[in-house]
């Protein structure tokens, strides 16, 4: 008797039987034993836990550029749309200033004077009025390239757009306004592109010829100018939005001869083209003629 009571002991310190008590069930001979047995088989060794992360880490390194690319299709879209918004604005603008293209201050842009972005008669304030107006402390979305994370220092809001001063001219370029009677084929010229983060708001051919064609392969070149895949967005005179090809940016190398799909023109007015000829591949020009020749430009 005095054995049995032991073995009985021993049991249940090994966990092999357990008693009975009010509360509890009764025991079933053998589960503590097929416990243990089916958790040893069910864990993880260390081995096997560093190659399971090491194929999620695998799978991560993957996954992440493909998300990229997903994003960098979404950005082109947003700035793309932007840039048509803002021709759809220079015609609404158009319809109540007697078919005048904007017209007011030289934008260069930071500070809060006569030549910054809050300037009434600048163009980003003029056009803001049919772009959902501006509230103070708000950038306006419309004039952001979601790809561009350089920070404007010093302006009140960002501006990564930038307008034809020969279109969208200002009083230190014109004594008034170009008028749409002037523009022969609005749909061949740029009223904005792209451009640097602090760059200013208006430009001419000579601006784009230098400095940013001269210095296009100087590190770090005008990355504003080809934020999407070497290549920008645009707004033309007649509302509608393009991308163009610029050249690709290559340290050290020479400066390009040309803007490959933005194009300059010479004739009539415009003598002399400030770069060299683009060729049939321009979608976009910069210079138009008052005089509205035969030849388009």
């Amino acid at each position: 008797m005095r054995n049995r009571l032991l073995c009985c002991e021993v049991s249940k310190s090994r966990g092999f039987g357990q008693a009975a008590g009010p509360d509890s069930a009764a025991p079933e001979p053998g589960r503590t034993r097929k416990s243990r047995r089916h958790c040893a088989a069910a864990a993880f060794t260390l081995t096997e836990l560093l190659v399971v992360l090491a194929v999620l880490a695998l799978l991560a390194s993957t996954q992440v550029p493909a998300l990229t690319r997903t994003r960098t299709p979404a950005r082109f879209a947003q700035c793309f749309n932007n840039l048509r918004q803002m021709g759809q604005a220079v015609m609404l603008y158009r319809a109540e200033n007697q078919d005048a293209f904007p017209y007011g201050n030289w934008v260069f842009g930071p500070g809060t004077g006569t030549d910054s972005v809050l300037a009434p008669t600048g163009w980003p304030m003029q056009l803001l009025r049919y772009l959902g107006g501006y509230q103070t402390n708000v950038p306006p979305a419309v004039f952001v390239c979601p790809s561009e994370a350089s920070p404007a220092t010093g302006w009140v809001f960002p501006v990564h757009y930038q307008g034809n001063r020969l279109l969208i001219s200002d009083v230190n370029q014109r004594s008034g306004p170009v008028t749409a009677a002037m523009v022969r084929i609005p749909s061949i010229y740029w009223a904005f592109i792209e451009k640097d983060p602090m760059s200013g708001c208006n430009i001419t051919p000579g601006g784009l010829a230098n400095p940013v064609l001269g210095a296009w392969n100087i590190a770090p070149g005008f990355p504003g100018y080809r934020r999407h895949g070497n290549g920008m967005t645009a707004s033309a005179a007649d509302g509608h939005a393009e991308y163009l090809r610029t050249p690709p940016y290559q340290p050290g190398a020479t400066a390009p001869l040309n803007f490959l799909e933005l194009g300059d023109c010479a004739n009539g007015l415009n003598p002399t083209s400030t770069w060299l000829n683009n060729g049939t591949r321009v979608k976009l020009y910069c210079r138009f003629t008052y005089t509205a020749p035969d030849n388009p430009f």
